[in-house]
């Protein structure tokens, strides 16, 4: 083999090496969670919540069973999360007008639950788990949890109260409440590394 010739095998080879490389560190990033869910940890479910045009009844099916329709301008929206004996699924979809939507979940208490808005700027959603009114002083308490969303500039997951989607001992019921700007946000279940 000539001098040039090897030269020539030695140049293809590093490009090679140098293009698989590169490959898999576009490829690595590409499948990386995004912040702040720590490296390791694995998508089980993920769904979204739609905000529907106000004053509308949704009518059509649930797709594929990962989202739930609430109206813009809700004011009590009602989602009814159920105990499910194997997956989280999305039972019932619609929670626009007077219909309840329902979600089936599993094992809650291992699960990271991440949420985050996205949308229309100042689009926001308001989410009480298992309502209290006190007579008293004429509150509205939240026994669970709350999740509170405002788009603002950049949107970035948080993590929600993995008990509002506990209904291992009991079923629990959500009001929502979103203002006009509301069109969607996006919540992630992840197994813990």
């Amino acid at each position: 083999m000539r001098h040039s010739e090897s030269r020539n095998h030695l140049s293809y080879a590093l490009a090679s090496i140098f293009c698989s490389l590169l490959f898999i560190a576009a490829t690595t990033t590409a499948w990386a969670n995004p912040k702040p869910i720590p490296a390791g940890s694995k998508l089980v479910f993920n769904f979204n919540v739609i905000g529907y045009p106000a004053g509308k009844t949704y009518g059509g099916d649930c797709g594929d069973g990962h989202r739930i329709f609430v109206n813009r301008d809700a004011k009590g929206a009602v989602v009814r999360i159920l105990n499910s004996t194997t997956d989280w699924s999305i039972v019932d979809c619609n929670a626009t007008s007077d219909h309840a939507a329902a979600l089936a979940t599993n094992q809650a208490g291992i699960y990271d639950i991440y949420v985050r808005i996205l949308g229309k700027m100042g689009g926001n959603l308001h989410v009480c788990a298992d309502t209290l009114s006190d007579f008293q002083n004429g509150e509205t308490l939240c026994q669970v949890g709350t999740i509170d969303l405002t788009r603002g500039k950049q949107s970035k997951f948080q993590i929600a109260p993995s008990a509002m989607f506990d209904a291992s001992l009991i079923d629990l019921i959500w009001t929502v409440d979103t203002n006009a700007d509301f069109r969607i946000a996006q919540f992630r279940v992840y197994s813990r590394p």
